[in-house]
């Protein structure tokens, strides 16, 4: 018989650290929250559901911060023209007291305008902590929605109930841990940390094993719960069909979404146009790639928020340019 307690090499997940750590439970209450609300009308694809009007409200949240984006952009056409001429006038001449004297009258038209040049960054820089943040919670959905960790504690409960478990349990469990971790399957915390990472051909495995283990309602229930239009939201999106279609549900929202906004921003410096330009193809194609590597349930995150912001985009665009087209 194994022995319970060993040292294991590769998947479970390590602590989120202290930045990502407490974002996360702050969007974990969030996110438990919305799930309770929704598990009381549907316990099918509830997990999906849940990050669908999750993404939407963070969108919502963030509409001030995509106004003031908005705006920036309004204001950032309205003063290129004496930014051209500050530039023409300083141009060429690299004496660094020149160059202070440039950024001194920069400053005095973004101030006379009331423009900052990061404003538009603001809510790039929001999004970032969200998603890192979001990739931890949706590896380890047990740890923040009450219901997901009640229903592994079921399971647990009656793997570490059945006897001669860990004979079974180790063999599977042993590829999936950090190298260096410790961990104990006859404790229940460990147990958590090791089901979750199991496989469908795991859980198989598990049964088959175990054939006195009666958790078969159980495991469809964790099913209905964390499936969503065929796709464990848990598991990273890789290659495989129907998953490689959120990759390239990624890259394409990704370039629409950056389309209606650089469509807007008509600049008269080429080479400003060919950054952008350049900035419509290279985002897209990053985020077709980089999803292969996320968690389904941080993909679709990302495809319906860039759904949302393209709607809001357009919106946002028509209230703006009726309000600062001609009034800056």
């Amino acid at each position: 018989m194994f022995n319970s307690i060993f040292i294991l090499t590769n998947l479970i997940e390590k602590d989120p650290g202290f930045i990502v750590g407490p974002i996360s439970k702050i969007l974990g209450i969030i996110i438990n929250l919305v799930f309770k609300f929704v598990y009381t009308i549907t316990t099918d694809h509830s997990l999906g559901l849940t990050i669908i009007l999750f993404t939407v409200v963070i969108r919502l949240l963030l509409i001030p911060l995509n106004y003031k984006q908005q705006k920036s952009m309004y204001i950032m056409q309205k003063i290129q023209p004496e930014m051209k001429k500050i530039q023409e006038k300083y141009k060429g001449n690299k004496d660094p007291e020149v160059a202070k004297k440039m950024q001194m009258e920069m400053s005095k038209l973004y101030s006379k305008h009331n423009y900052n040049p990061i404003g538009g960054c603001l809510p790039l820089f929001i999004q970032l902590p969200i998603f890192v943040a979001l990739y931890f919670i949706m590896k380890n959905s047990y740890l923040f929605v009450t219901d997901i960790g009640n229903l592994y504690t079921d399971i647990a409960n009656q793997i570490l109930a059945t006897p001669n478990y860990a004979d079974v349990l180790v063999p599977i469990v042993k590829p999936l841990v950090p190298n260096g971790m410790t961990i104990d399957i006859s404790q229940l915390q460990d147990m958590l940390k090791a089901i979750n990472k199991f496989s469908p051909a795991d859980w198989e495995a598990v049964q088959t094993g175990l054939p006195s283990l009666d958790i078969s309602n159980l495991l469809a229930q964790k099913s209905s719960i964390e499936y969503f239009l065929g796709i464990n939201l848990a598991e990273t999106v890789g290659f495989s069909f129907p998953k490689i279609l959120l990759a390239i549900l990624s890259g394409i929202t990704t370039f629409l979404s950056s389309w209606v906004i650089s469509r807007k921003n008509k600049s008269d410096d080429p080479t400003l146009k060919m950054q952008q330009k350049i900035m419509n193809i290279v985002m897209p194609l990053m985020m077709t790639f980089f999803t292969i590597s996320i968690p389904c349930g941080v993909a679709i995150y990302w495809i319906v928020g860039n759904i949302v912001q393209i709607i809001q985009q357009i919106f946002l665009s028509k209230y703006c340019e009726k309000k600062f087209a001609e009034n800056i």
